[in-house]
């Protein structure tokens, strides 16, 4: 199978989003490179802070965001010590669900790729319910 080969870092994709993430050396493993789990809790850094923007902040307090689907490509190794910048987009929204297409990119080049299916919950019945226009409009900057 063959995997598609990173990016450089001069070559940055065009998200809507970006956060920056510092690596701790708790980020490694015995492997001597950061851990695979540790990529999607930089993958989820990038979701919340999107998330937590205090123009969807009326949405929050009713509803709650989980992940249903996750997935993730590995393209390089990644060490500490060092920053990522984690890139996101949503790429499609639905009735109750939306997707975001991310990347983490160190100095050197595109480290991991992800897709993530977050589907919106109502906060009292812990249902799905509808994605308002509100937080559709914020999703997409239209």
């Amino acid at each position: 199978m063959n995997q598609p080969q990173p990016r450089t870092a001069g070559a940055l994709p065009d998200y809507r989003f970006w956060t920056e993430e510092k690596l701790r050396n708790t980020d490694t493993d015995q492997q001597g490179h950061v851990n695979n789990g540790m990529m999607s809790s930089y993958f989820e850094a990038g979701r919340i802070e999107i998330l937590d923007n205090p123009a969807i902040a009326g949405i929050r307090k009713v509803t709650r965001i989980v992940v249903v689907r996750m997935l993730v490509n590995f393209r390089q190794e990644l060490f500490y010590p060092g920053t990522v910048r984690v890139g996101s987009s949503v790429t499609r929204i639905g009735r109750t669900s939306f997707e975001f297409s991310q990347a983490i990119h160190s100095a050197k080049c595109e480290v991991a790729t992800a897709e993530a299916t977050c589907v919106l919950l109502d906060r009292a019945t812990r249902k799905p319910t509808p994605v308002p226009d509100e937080l559709r409009a914020f999703l997409t900057g239209q």
